[in-house]
C-alpha cells in the first residue's frame, strides 16, 4: 500500500505465489474496505499506507508489516520472468500507467509572502 493522504491508498492483492487477486486501484480505506476477501484468507498490509489501515479495518486474519520498506530489489522476480520472456519495453513508446488524472489548484498558502 501507498499513502495517497487523506484516507485513500494505493493498493493491490496478491495471492502467496504472486498473482493478482485484486489489480491496482486507489481506494478510501472504510471498514468495510477487502470485505470482497474470505475472512479465512490472511491478509498482509505493508507499505506507508497500511497504518492508516490499522485504526479503521477490523476483521480477522489481518496482519501489518511497520518494518517493510518499498525497494526496486523487491521487483527481481518479476524482472527476471519478463527477461526470460522476452518481454522488454520500448522507452520511446512507453507511458506511465497513473491510476488518476493529476488535477492542478491554485494553492491556499502563498509561500512568497504576497
Amino acid at each position: 500500500m501507498i499513502d495517497a493522504r487523506r484516507m485513500e491508498v494505493y493498493n493491490a492483492v496478491y495471492d502467496s505465489q504472486g498473482n493478482t487477486e485484486k489489480e491496482i486501484s486507489a481506494d478510501i480505506i472504510r471498514e468495510d474496505s477487502f470485505a470482497d476477501i474470505p475472512e479465512s484468507k490472511k491478509i498482509i498490509f505493508f507499505g506507508d499506507g497500511a497504518a492508516k489501515c490499522k485504526e479503521v479495518i477490523r476483521r480477522k486474519n489481518v496482519y501489518f508489516h511497520h518494518d517493510f520498506r518499498i525497494s526496486a530489489s523487491h521487483m527481481l522476480k518479476p524482472v527476471y520472468q519478463a527477461i526470460d520472456n522476452r518481454h522488454f519495453e520500448d522507452v520511446a513508446y512507453f507511458e506511465p500507467f497513473y491510476l488518476k488524472d493529476f488535477i492542478t489548484s491554485i494553492p491556499r498558502k502563498n509561500i512568497f509572502g504576497k
